[in-house]
């Protein structure tokens, strides 16, 4: 009977096999990771009932494959000799990829499924969320006065298309420095995928709470399989972005056209009903609020190119020198203050820390004239991860207690240019290409160093020395009236970096919000 029951098995395949005459061609079908389930069985079926092109009978094989990895492919971020398979048939989780590429595929017969974009959240949290993606996002925003809310969670907009959606109803609400502010804060939260993103709620009682932005299919899919955090979905009522799972024929092979036709059959469409998807005309499955979502207009291929740069750079890391002036007009008063101009700094940058996250790299320089024998600077702080440890404490809290213990140096002048020459050329030297490399100085006046370079020699210097493959850029916060801004602008200016002032600690917010937002537009700022 074992034998019996081999045997048999291998005639079924050998007849399934050999019942084609003239040979087989096999298509590879490359689709969403949350679609492979039933469109998997979408193919068995098609297999089973013997289509034929070309005189072949045709196979379809369908893999879970990320979109972002097949953009890369046909966009020639990955060789074509690289080994990476090039699908025939592709079925991402949006058309916002297709919209990526310079020269899109063809796609013909609409979206094969749609999933609308929800806020999810723990369904003891639901009645407090905010209602519209405008809500969510001003309650998302850290600020001074205000405790932030909630705390977003989204799936990676690198390598989804919820992701990506959810980056461009923020885009198209905030301005740049907002959408700087916004797009940094995720990044801590940003979940590889839908699955990974649900264990954001563990702990979901701690402020702020997590709010995921995900799809309506991954709720469904969660809750299907009764978890201890039932997930309510919150749908905004400013309308949103669905998922519409495009097909794209990429290699007009014989029986590609067959297979495509049979994924926007009945019963395929009845397969994905079945897993949670609504339909193209947005039509629900069982268990899913039967109301079409309000719809947003699709965004533009140049903005969805535009913002998916935007991340890129927004959520590279930040590698920075804190350059602080200890000359002694730092012991003057702030008008309208009781802090003097140091402590002013001291706490700005206390506030700029602590938007920073554990992985920015940090370290610390103070400058003002022979601090260091015959140097004008001297490092307090060396360069690492705020998270790292230095002795027993973290560089953070090593930062924090060092801004604590500033003095002005009381006949201490400002020897303001070698210490920035010296301070640009240490971070070029020591450069990390996978980070934004900046060197961040505070100053309350100008250079009074006799002994140092002249402007023009240091701005030629700066020039001169700048390079395209290892770029630094200066960005200068500058406090008081004694503020030369001219010659801070021509300073950073050398660097393409940028100048800020600030008449109050408080402005730090605003500040370090516009210089991450300078992001958005580097190198041609």
């Amino acid at each position: 009977m074992a034998i019996a029951a081999v045997f048999g098995t291998s005639v079924y395949a050998l007849s399934a096999i050999t019942s084609c005459s003239g040979g087989e061609t096999t298509l590879d079908a490359a689709v969403a990771p949350e679609l492979a389930p039933a469109l998997s069985a979408v193919a068995g079926d098609f297999n089973g009932a013997d289509h034929r092109a070309g005189g072949k009978c045709v196979r379809v094989t369908v893999r879970a494959a990320g979109p972002a990895g097949v953009t890369a492919l046909l966009s020639g971020q990955i060789p074509r000799d690289s080994g990476v398979r090039r699908p025939d048939v592709w079925v991402p989780d949006s058309s916002l990829w297709l919209r990526l590429l310079t020269t899109p595929p063809r796609v013909t017969g609409g979206p094969l499924a749609r999933t609308p974009l929800v806020a999810a959240v723990p369904a003891a949290q639901a009645a407090r969320t905010p209602a519209s993606w405008k809500d969510l996002l001003d309650a998302a925003e850290p600020g001074e006065r205000r405790s932030q809310a909630v705390r977003p969670v989204l799936a990676d907009p690198a390598r989804t298309g919820a992701g990506l959606a959810a980056l461009l109803i923020a885009r198209e609400r905030e301005g740049d420095a907002a959408f700087a502010a916004f797009a940094r804060s995720v990044r801590e939260s940003t979940a590889p995928d839908a699955a990974h993103a649900f264990a954001a709620l563990t702990g979901a009682s701690e402020r702020p709470e997590p709010v995921l932005v995900l799809p309506e299919q991954a709720v469904w899919e969660h809750e299907r399989r009764k978890p201890s955090v039932p997930v309510q979905a919150v749908y905004p009522r400013d309308g949103t972005l669905s998922l519409d799972y495009p097909v794209a024929v990429l290699d007009d092979r014989p029986g590609a056209r067959l297979f495509e036709r049979a994924l926007h059959s009945g019963p395929a469409r009845e397969r994905l009903r079945s897993a949670g998807f609504r339909d193209p005309g947005g039509r629900a499955p069982a268990g899913l609020p039967a109301a079409r979502p309000a719809v947003l207009a699709d965004p533009d291929p140049a903005l969805v190119r535009r913002t998916a740069q935007e991340w890129a750079r927004l959520t590279l890391g930040s590698r920075m020198l804190s350059v602080i002036d200890v000359s002694g007009s730092m012991a003057q008063p702030v008008p309208g203050s009781r802090l003097t101009r140091m402590q002013a700094i001291a706490q700005a940058s206390q506030q700029g820390l602590a938007l920073q996250p554990d992985d920015t790299e940090l370290g610390q320089w103070i400058f003002s004239t022979r601090l260091d024998g015959d140097r004008d600077w001297r490092q307090t702080v060396p360069m690492g991860p705020l998270g790292g440890r230095i002795g027993s404490v973290t560089r953070r809290q090593r930062i924090l207690s060092t801004l604590a213990a500033l003095h002005p140096k009381p006949d201490g002048a400002t020897g303001l240019y070698d210490t920035v020459l010296a301070a640009v050329r240490y971070m070029r030297r020591t450069y990390r290409p996978e980070m934004v490399n900046t060197v961040l100085l505070f100053t309350d006046g100008r250079n009074d160093d006799p002994g140092g370079p002249s402007l023009d020699r240091t701005v030629a210097a700066l020039r001169a020395e700048r390079r395209a493959t290892r770029p630094v850029q200066i960005i200068v916060i500058g406090f008081g009236p004694d503020v030369d801004t001219a010659e801070l602008r021509r300073l950073a200016g050398a660097t393409g970096g940028s100048v800020y002032t600030a008449r109050a600690p408080q402005d730090i917010l605003r500040i370090f919000g516009e210089a991450t937002a300078r992001r958005l537009c580097a190198p041609s700022c």
